[in-house]
């Protein structure tokens, strides 16, 4: 058996193959943006989101309970805080605001308890996939409290690398054919991330519990972009018309949105991951 296919069970049970995010890269940029109020310096944002960065963790969470043996199925996940919240935010994906994994949920908790005592109660912190804009397709968690009205928030972004493929180099290569082929390529990238063939193959063969999620958060995502074709009919040609789907609807929202396939191209956030810390007195 492969390295890949003995590390599947560890992944695919937060985001359908969330693949391990390795010597990810951060970037960050702090700006104001709240001038009034009380005095926040930037250095706060920066000492956070220099934690955020730094600081590793293990979480343990529970998948559910195993139907043959009545006993839990528990998972550990490892990584920086940055890291562990870009993977809960990929994990934690919704389209049109409608879940695509019920099995996240204990992930993304584990994630928010590590995350919630390093910061007071002036401390919010944002991680945001957005891929494909228009698309519906968003992850997101959020930890803290909101900013109170009228007070001065200072914010710090952090980019993070989401383990997906990257597709924005491939999604402007391919403009000068248009906001469909933008899409296309985009959306092949995106669907080929969640549902990679080979590990999902892997997946679909396995433990029951693999299976389970990975049929239950494609059939949720078929069933809101209107693919028909099921893993019966194999792993490639499954994911193949789901792509067609998601293209179709995100060509849709390009043609509105951008003014030309390029801009639309620029957009494309297929392997980012956006952590926003806000911080006020």
């Amino acid at each position: 058996m492969s390295r890949d296919e003995r590390g599947i069970s560890t992944v695919v049970d937060v985001s359908v193959f969330l693949l391990l995010v390795s010597a990810a890269v951060f970037s960050v940029v702090t700006a104001p943006a709240d001038p009034v109020g009380a005095t926040v310096t930037p250095e706060r944002d920066e000492a956070t989101v220099e934690t955020l960065a730094t600081t590793t963790t293990t979480v343990g969470y529970d998948l559910g309970v195993d139907d043959r043996t009545g006993e839990p199925i528990e998972r550990v996940r490892h990584g920086t805080l940055a890291e562990l919240l870009a993977e809960a935010a990929v994990a934690n994906a919704s389209v049109d605001g409608t879940p695509t994994s019920p099995y996240a949920a204990g992930f993304v908790d584990a994630v928010r308890a590590s995350v919630t005592p390093l910061f007071d109660g002036r401390t919010q912190v944002v991680a945001t996939w957005r891929p494909l804009p228009g698309s519906g397709l968003v992850g997101e968690v959020r930890v803290g409290p909101t900013p109170p009205a009228g007070a001065t928030v200072h914010a710090a972004t952090l980019s993070v690398d989401s383990g997906m493929p990257a597709a924005r180099d491939s999604a402007l290569a391919a403009s000068s054919g248009g906001y469909g082929r933008v899409a296309d390529v985009a959306a092949r990238r995106t669907v080929d991330g969640l549902f990679p063939p080979r590990r999902t193959r892997v997946a679909l063969r396995g433990g029951a519990a693999d299976a389970v999620v990975v049929r239950e958060r494609f059939a949720s995502m078929r069933s809101t972009y209107g693919s028909e074709t099921t893993f019966d009919a194999g792993v490639e040609p499954a994911t193949t018309d789901l792509a067609v789907a998601v293209a179709e609807r995100t060509e849709r929202s390009f043609e509105r949105r951008f003014e030309t396939p390029r801009a639309a191209a620029e957009s494309v956030r297929t392997a980012r991951v956006t952590v926003v810390v806000r911080t006020w007195s």
